[in-house]
């Protein structure tokens, strides 16, 4: 069995329905596709919850059931059926007017019910026969914490095991799973974990994901010239650059495939030619580039708590007590930097505020002063061998160094593929540029394996 994953920016228009079924005619064994939501719902769902207290629910419906019709080209009961199964949750929040956590998951994770019926529909019509499932049906167990679940594939493989037959095609809806009865939702991107977590319940051969863009690239194109795609990563270099901000894959994705060594391709489906050529390949693979840099990816999702003090570096404990506080309040720790008068917490931009909240309660005897950095970038170069081939920190700090960029901060060492630093975020399109340069300069038309 082969799991296919097919993203918002493949379901723009009637036209990307045809190019979908394009690609599954040319499977040969049973398949199960997952879905995302059709491009843009999501963000309307979302929008409608913010302002719940002004939503004309009846109207908000009947645009939502146009833009699937829209896809049809004619009525149908059963698609209109499915987009007003929300509304009576609807108008039960905007008459408490607030939005409950397994009331925001239920209705963001909407978008995708209506996609996997659309499809279905729509595979069938044009004889390809498959069967609609649900995660509420067959069972994909999540941790419960809504709005960013994981995955419980140990009681979620027991499930799809009895669930799902090998000789079947199936349609399911990407981006949430449930806990205790409960839709919880996987993270905006989640559908790509939906899919590898499935693959892994049920022992794929491989998964297939279809995005809008070339699988992965040198650098983000946005922000560099002269990129090259990437046609191979193992799986370490790819969960480490989407932890550290590549768009392409949902960071949780890498880690279910990786535990049963199922491959993992990427495929453009704007420029599709063959199920056989993918644009990357994600697999157990040891290939060491002859730039030994593969791939740099950064985030501006980022903010430093910086705990200053004579000896913080040296105090037994000191460190478990700031993390655990912190992790206690919900706030997750991307890293940590110390030195003898420092410790270094890195943390989402997004729980800034609520850190000087819970930093302001400390009572660290020997921490003297609490600072924060923000308007940073954290620039990440990914590659495997690259903390054992001797100059590679050395060229990326000269190149920078070139463009007179200060670097705020290093780490290397914590992962084997990686090396990232911070600089100001006005400084980061610079400093991207210059890595490149110094690793990719005369390739624009090669490819990097």
């Amino acid at each position: 069995m082969i799991v296919l994953k097919f993203g918002g920016s493949n379901l723009r228009n009637k036209t990307d329905l045809e190019k979908i079924l394009k690609v599954i005619s040319m499977y040969r064994e049973p398949f199960i596709v997952v879905v995302s939501a059709v491009n843009g719902v999501t963000n309307r769902l979302i929008d409608a919850l913010n302002n719940i207290a002004d939503l004309d629910v009846d109207k908000f419906l009947e645009e939502l059931y146009s833009t699937y019709r829209s896809f049809l080209s004619e009525e149908s009961f059963q698609l209109r059926e499915r987009v007003y199964q929300i509304k009576e949750i609807l108008l039960g929040t905007k008459l408490i007017g607030k939005v409950p956590d397994f009331v925001y998951d239920q209705i963001v994770s909407h978008g995708e019910r209506c996609s996997s019926f659309l499809l279905t529909h729509y595979l069938n019509k044009n004889n390809i026969h498959c069967k609609e499932a649900l995660p509420e049906e067959f069972g994909l167990v999540t941790d419960g914490k809504f709005k960013n679940a994981s995955v419980d594939l140990v009681n979620s493989e027991i499930n799809l095991k009895r669930f799902f037959r090998q000789d079947e095609n199936y349609i399911v809806p990407g981006f949430y799973g449930i806990h205790e009865g409960q839709i919880t939702i996987l993270g905006r991107g989640g559908s790509d974990y939906s899919a590898t977590s499935i693959a892994y319940c049920l022992d794929a051969n491989r998964v297939d994901l279809y995005k809008d863009v070339s699988g992965f690239m040198t650098c983000d194109p946005k922000y560099v010239d002269g990129v090259r795609p990437v046609r191979r990563l193992n799986y370490d270099e790819a969960a480490e650059l989407s932890y550290f901000g590549a768009k392409i894959l949902h960071h949780a994705s890498v880690d279910p495939v990786r535990k049963k060594n199922i491959p993992l391709y990427i495929f453009n489906i704007n420029s599709f030619e063959s199920i056989d050529k993918p644009d990357t390949i994600i697999s157990f693979n040891d290939s060491v580039a002859e730039t030994i840099i593969k791939s740099i990816s950064f985030t501006d999702d980022i903010a430093v708590i910086q705990f200053k003090g004579t000896n913080v570096g040296r105090v037994p404990g000191l460190l478990g007590q700031i993390a655990s506080t912190l992790g206690n309040e919900g706030v997750n720790i991307k890293s940590v930097v110390t030195s003898q008068t420092s410790i270094n917490v890195l943390i989402s931009k997004q729980d800034l505020e609520k850190c000087k909240r819970i930093t302001s309660k400390m009572q660290i005897a020997e921490v003297e002063d609490i600072h924060y950095k923000t308007e940073i970038s954290l620039i990440a170069a990914v590659g495997d061998g690259l903390l054992k081939r001797h100059g590679i920190a050395a060229r990326i700090f000269t190149a920078v160094s070139r463009k007179n960029i200060n670097v705020e901060m290093i780490s290397a060492g914590a992962s084997d593929v990686t090396i990232y630093f911070i600089v100001r975020l006005t400084d980061r399109d610079k400093a991207l540029q210059a890595i490149h340069e110094e690793f990719f300069r005369g390739g624009e038309n090669g490819e990097n394996n």
